[in-house]
């Protein structure tokens, strides 16, 4: 089947060996990056009891919904390459797997054969598949009910699903940093220059937000103290307490607490505020990067990742002649639809 034009296909993807939530975060990352393919939306994260083999550990399950222009057996085949490139392991039917990707419905298309049932036989019969599908496509029509209907059934109902603390958005930070004409970021520990024109773009889109930092960025603070009407997050391994701040030690700890903090008030955004090895850290997983470039160079001894590959510039606004600041930049993720 060859596409005409690009068209919408809903996807269930679940895991249930190691980090499951990071697992299924890195597949949503690389369906975005299938050529012709964008990924639209992301439902919440699940936990759900083990079905049809009770003795494996808890799944966690999403849906998702892409856009593609892929035909219908290759779009297939690209999901069973990331199962693959992922670590899939399934040695027995409903048995415990690294991840799973399963086709659920497509915009006008439908498939009868061995290799591809659409719309997915299960799709009505499992809560893990209705009720995040519910989240992002409640009005979609299977087999005559919208999956809002399927989902009220009571056979449904009474499955045993829960939703996970898990962020589950596959990029969900912001970026926002200052660097000079040769990518140079800083300078013992400390910003290459203290622009208030910068200071005020900064505190502008930071405030009232979530910001996540290493350690040393946190020490650099004035008085080493939270920046006032913020969520102050230090990212570190070995760091203790510190008053005012958050401390997680590995990312799934962040993304926990990300998940908390973006459930409770979901307008909240995410923004990495560095240094120089946070910044390297979290790049996988940011969607854009707010860009202030400064005139000139200056003597650094920290740089900003170079970012060339995987982002491009969407909008640029110069800044004051007399000012350090050439512009202010932002950069965004480059999708596989692009």
């Amino acid at each position: 089947m060859r596409a005409a034009r690009p068209y919408s296909v809903w996807l269930s993807l679940g895991a249930n060996l190691g980090d499951r939530a990071e697992t299924i975060r890195a597949a949503l990352r690389q369906i975005d990056c299938v050529i012709a393919t964008r990924l639209v939306q992301v439902a919440s994260f699940y936990e759900t009891a083990p079905w049809g083999k009770l003795d494996q550990p808890g799944f966690i399950n999403t849906a998702a919904e892409i856009e593609t222009s892929l035909p219908l057996y290759d779009l297939l085949h690209a999901m069973q390459r990331i199962e693959q490139a992922l670590g899939r392991v399934r040695h027995e039917h409903w048995g415990a797997r690294t991840i799973d990707i399963d086709l659920l419905a497509a915009d006008g298309f439908t498939s009868a054969t061995e290799e591809l049932r659409l719309p997915h036989p299960y799709l009505t019969e499992r809560a893990f598949v209705l009720r995040p599908l519910s989240d992002i496509a409640p009005e979609l029509v299977v087999h005559g009910r919208t999956v809002r209907e399927w989902l009220a059934e009571p056979a449904i109902e009474a499955q045993q699903i829960s939703r996970a603390a898990e962020l589950a958005q596959p990029w969900p930070l912001l970026m926002i940093a200052a660097v000079d004409e040769a990518g140079g970021l800083g300078h013992a520990g400390q910003l290459l220059v203290h622009d208030p024109e910068d200071m005020a773009h900064f505190k502008a889109l930071t405030l009232g937000h979530i910001v996540v930092m290493g350690r040393r960025t946190q020490q650099s603070l004035p008085g080493a103290a939270p920046l006032q009407g913020r969520i102050n997050i230090v990212l570190s391994r070995t760091q203790g307490n510190i008053p005012g701040f958050s401390v997680c030690h590995s990312l799934t700890e962040l993304w926990q607490l990300l998940g908390r903090l973006t459930l409770a008030q979901p307008q909240r955004k995410v923004w990495c505020i560095g240094g120089g090895e946070i910044y390297r850290l979290l790049l996988p997983y940011t969607e854009a990067i707010a860009l202030t470039r400064l005139r000139g160079r200056y003597r650094a001894d920290t740089l900003f990742p170079d970012v060339t590959a995987e982002f491009c510039e969407e909008a640029r606004r110069p800044g004051e002649p007399q000012q350090a600041v050439a512009s202010f930049c932002r950069l965004v993720r480059r999708h596989g639809g692009q």
